[in-house]
């Protein structure tokens, strides 16, 4: 939800409607994993995306109707073309299904959610995002409408009463990170799990860690970019970016580094980088990436086992950084470091 939550916020506060699409539940390969949104708007743009592709070509249609029609639907398609000719089927060998909620301007409860979600994103707090179907029966004394609300690790609930809180943290504790659950009521739950944007400390603001920065932040971490150069460590330079201006060492723990956050090691000098890795490897990063030749990085490791780091903890050190894909140019660089942690971060290994 973190991927469209700011455009959400702008159309109800533009007081514009728009529909609200969900993948409710996938099947074999998918291009996305339940949980996934996008926002369609009465001129047929959107934000956001549920997987691309005909899946969302599909779905951008049905939201059309939707909102003609001021009405909630579910939608399901068949991504299991039978080969690469198949015209308009996909060969992803999966189904997916949505649920499609027209938003009116006037849902104060989407707002308050939204607003909730913002909150728990801004104070570092894990939050669930949950959107609740509409029973299919057309007698059933329950809304006809999607509902959706907000409960943050905090147990502060924001947006519909779908449920008491105990019952939602019931039903969130047992889901995992993406997941459907059936309220006290019988109607079904979509939950996601929504993590606070992860810390990405850029230790260098030269040529990679310029280049490397924006990547990040368009990648959904929050970056910190640390240097003891005005001239190059400048708002100008990283507008993305928070910058901090000050002497490496005790940087990382002064912007708040710890076992959830990444360290982008690309400063000027060897000096400079063993002792922002030392400050890392203490404060137990969730990833320690560093520039530098293969000899340097044996120097470097040695210096480590020699400061008393076990060959555990020495051997989670990334360097030289990134993945192996041939870079040379500080664009090329930043890729390769970019991608070898989204690699951390999903829990794929190398």
């Amino acid at each position: 939800m973190y991927e469209i939550l700011d455009d959400v916020i702008a159309e109800l506060h533009a007081g514009r409607p728009f529909a609200l699409v969900t993948l409710v539940a996938d099947q074999g390969s998918t291009p996305r994993a339940a949980g996934a949104e996008m926002l369609v708007r009465e001129d047929g743009s959107i934000a956001g995306s549920i997987g691309g592709g005909l899946l969302e070509h599909t779905m951008m249609r049905a939201a059309a109707e939707a909102l003609a029609e001021r009405a909630w639907r579910r939608e399901s398609l068949d991504l299991r073309g039978r080969d690469l000719a198949s015209g308009d089927e996909m060969v992803c060998g999966g189904a997916a299904e949505t649920l499609i909620a027209y938003v009116s301007p006037a849902d104060a409860e989407l707002a308050a959610a939204c607003a909730g979600l913002r909150e728990a994103r801004d104070a570092g707090r894990r939050a669930w995002f949950i959107t609740v179907s509409p029973v299919d029966d057309p007698d059933a004394p329950l809304p006809g409408r999607v509902e959706h609300c907000v409960l943050d690790e905090s147990g502060a609930l924001s947006g519909a009463a779908v449920c008491g809180v105990d019952d939602l943290r019931r039903l969130t504790a047992a889901a995992a990170l993406h997941g459907t659950a059936t309220l006290p009521d019988g109607r079904v739950a979509v939950m996601e799990r929504v993590e606070p944007p992860a810390l990405a400390v850029v230790c260098g603001a030269g040529h990679v860690g310029r280049a490397v920065a924006p990547l990040l932040a368009g990648l959904g971490f929050r970056v910190v970019v640390v240097d003891d150069r005005e001239q190059f460590a400048s708002a100008e330079r990283f507008p993305n970016a928070e910058v901090v201006v000050r002497a490496f060492d005790g940087a990382l723990e002064a912007v708040g580094v710890d076992e959830r956050a990444y360290v982008i090691v690309v400063t000027r000098g060897h000096v400079h980088d063993l002792g922002v890795l030392e400050q890392a490897l203490r404060l137990r990063a969730r990833y320690v990436g560093v520039m530098g030749s293969r000899s340097k990085r044996t120097r470097m490791l040695a210096a480590l086992e020699a400061a008393g780091f076990s060959e555990e903890v020495i051997a989670g050190v990334h360097t030289p950084i990134g993945l192996g894909i041939g870079a040379e140019t500080p664009p090329e660089l930043a890729v390769s470091i970019a991608a070898e942690i989204v690699q951390v971060r999903s829990g794929r290994s190398g």
